[in-house]
């Protein structure tokens, strides 16, 4: 779910972002962006967000089984495009397959691992919460827990704009009073 908030500081809920239970680290999740064309400017937030160790270690395995697919498919490249210029161009995509293939075989094992240290009321193998980034003061989360989003606009109510109708249906249904900020030109995150 699209939540933006207006303001330089928000109450995050204290809950594991992934799996609603409590917290005992955090992971932090940022935006950048850059301006200019001869001197360029770059510019980057960061916000912790709260996570339990568990789901940190479910995150953190399957963004290794990330890590290494896109390693090993660009050694996989590269070695048969070197085997198919020094050896024989058969050879070199036979093995540049070959390599691929076996690549993405091991990546869906990883992630089948990561799956497993998910618990039944993890959101996500993948991080639960991302920042998309911001437009002055109004900043853009994706957050894929409707419980810890509801309890995050619950915690800065005061600060929410342009509300979805999917989010301000869940507001209601958690008993909180809707108030959300009105912009008449909406600003989008790009």
């Amino acid at each position: 779910m699209r939540v933006d908030v207006s303001g330089k500081s928000f109450v995050f809920p204290n809950e594991c972002a992934c799996c609603s239970t409590t917290p005992d680290t955090s992971l932090a999740v940022s935006a950048s962006r850059s301006r200019g064309s001869k001197v360029v400017h770059t510019e980057s937030k960061e916000w912790d967000i709260p996570y339990c160790c568990d789901c940190v270690k479910h995150i953190r395995a399957f963004e290794a089984a990330g890590s290494f697919a896109r390693l090993f498919t660009f050694l996989s490249i590269l070695l048969g495009g070197l085997l198919g210029f020094a050896v024989n161009p058969y050879l070199g995509l036979g093995i540049g397959i070959l390599g691929v293939v076996g690549t993405v075989v091991v990546y869906g094992n990883k992630v089948g691992e990561a799956r497993a240290q998910c618990s039944t009321n993890c959101v996500n193998v993948d991080v639960a919460i991302a920042y998309l980034g911001w437009y002055g003061t109004l900043h853009t989360f994706e957050i894929g827990s409707q419980r810890f989003a509801c309890d995050f606009m619950t915690a800065n109510q005061n600060k929410l704009v342009n509300l979805s109708s999917e989010a301000s249906t869940l507001l209601s249904a958690s008993g909180s009073v809707v108030k959300s900020v009105s912009r008449s030109a909406r600003r989008y995150v790009s």
